[in-house]
């Protein structure tokens, strides 16, 4: 089944249809970082096909630069990633672009969502007065544009709960208007709140899922309810970080500390032809910031979230001490993450290691495991890019799961 991947980001998408049955037409994405992270991506399923990963690893390993790695990989590898803001002006190249790669066959799915902060309950009521001129509000309608040239036979969009009670510049609610609008495009749509905790991600993270199939398929299979068949508890923070080693703010290691043999929860993390860790580096921080931290994870242990004005007065320096109270939270290592968002890039202040010996924020690689990224999958180009891309990503373990879903769908209408 070819696909199209719109508002890409970094590729938590994509990585869930990755697998036999699928096949990707191109990756669409504004952000250069993370067109470098699909492109790299991209390399890694080419050599590991043409068992050649010790390329990757070298490159990983900085022992070649990505120039060097190009060297090794035909063009048309990653020339399928387009580096592009999807706008009015735009459009022309896109679809031109999409063209030719499709060269003539038909489109089976796109898959991807628009960016969410315009429909974020977060900062609403400061954005309201921006609404008519807010261009990321009306992204969705590129989408329809996109479906109604291709008429592909299933689309999945994704975005955050909050587009349930949006409502545009004319206070009208958004959903309802973007349902109809894929209705006129020529699709049955059915739409969830999806919470990836219950899919085996270590978080609980909730977004809305609108699925539709193009009106001409009878398909007697609900796509929500073929997807609960593939339901998985996730592990605890402490289980998902037990074979990573120990860091102190600032810190960077490149060395599991258990074997995969010993790593019981998290061998599905691990790549078996390397021990080579990436990405396990954690941000140095303030003394002020470090002596909070502390303060914030030992209290949460005792399974108390300390607010920030009741934190010692020595250590509050900033003049709001009436609201974002929970400025400063820790993980529950017995228990899953809250919701790894794209803040995450600016500060490490929500997302304290549950460990306060270690008194710092969670590394990068932390982050993309509680995301459900393996520990082979690396983010281009810096620490904070790397932080966004994860934050704004849709966990790989529940994308992989509606792969899974979509192909039994289809498996099954070609069997009747």
């Amino acid at each position: 089944m070819k696909l199209i991947d719109l508002f890409a980001g970094g590729g938590g998408l994509s990585e869930g249809f990755r697998i036999d049955g699928f096949d990707f037409i191109c990756h669409i994405e504004k952000e250069t970082s993370s067109c470098d992270t699909l492109r790299l991506r991209n390399i890694y399923y080419y050599l590991k096909k043409n068992n050649k990963l010790e390329l990757y690893n070298d490159y990983l390993n900085k022992k070649i630069s990505f120039n060097d790695l190009l060297n090794f990989v035909p063009e048309n590898v990653i020339s399928d990633v387009l580096n592009l803001e999807i706008n009015d002006d735009n459009m022309g190249y896109i679809f031109n672009f999409i063209d030719d790669r499709i060269d003539g066959k038909s489109l089976d799915g796109i898959i991807g969502g628009p960016p969410c902060q315009a429909y974020s309950t977060i900062g609403r009521g400061k954005n309201k007065l921006k609404k008519e001129k807010d261009e990321r509000i009306y992204l969705y309608e590129y989408y329809v544009e996109i479906l109604e040239k291709y008429q592909p036979k299933f689309f999945i969009f994704e975005n955050v709960k909050g587009l349930l009670s949006f409502k545009d510049y004319k206070d009208k609610l958004l959903l309802p208007i973007i349902l109809k609008a894929f209705k006129d495009a020529n699709y049955i749509v059915n739409y969830k709140v999806i919470n990836s905790e219950n899919y085996g991600v270590s978080q609980r993270r909730e977004r809305l899922f609108l699925v539709g199939f193009r009106n001409d398929f009878y398909l007697n299979n609900d796509f929500f309810n073929n997807l609960e068949t593939y339901k998985s508890s996730a592990p605890t923070i402490n289980e998902l970080f037990s074979d990573l080693p120990e860091l102190m703010a600032g810190e960077s290691k490149d060395e599991y500390s258990k074997s995969i043999a010993d790593s019981v929860y998290t061998r599905e993390f691990r790549d078996a032809n390397s021990d080579f860790l990436t990405q396990h580096f954690s941000r140095p921080n303030k003394e002020n910031d470090l002596k909070i931290y502390k303060l914030i994870s030992e209290a949460k242990k005792q399974g108390i979230n300390l607010k920030y004005n009741e934190l010692p007065d020595e250590l509050i320096t900033h003049k709001n001490t009436k609201s974002f109270l929970d400025r400063y939270k820790a993980l529950d290592g017995n228990s899953v993450s809250h919701t790894i968002v794209a803040h995450i890039s600016k500060d490490g202040h929500y997302y304290i290691h549950p460990d306060s010996n270690q008194n710092r924020s969670i590394s990068v690689r932390e982050a993309a495991r509680i995301q459900g990224f393996p520990d082979n999958y690396y983010f281009e180009t810096s620490r904070t890019s790397a932080f966004k891309q994860i934050g704004n990503a849709v966990p790989p373990k529940l994308s992989r799961k509606m792969a899974l879903t979509i192909l039994d769908i289809f498996n099954n209408v070609a069997e009747n």
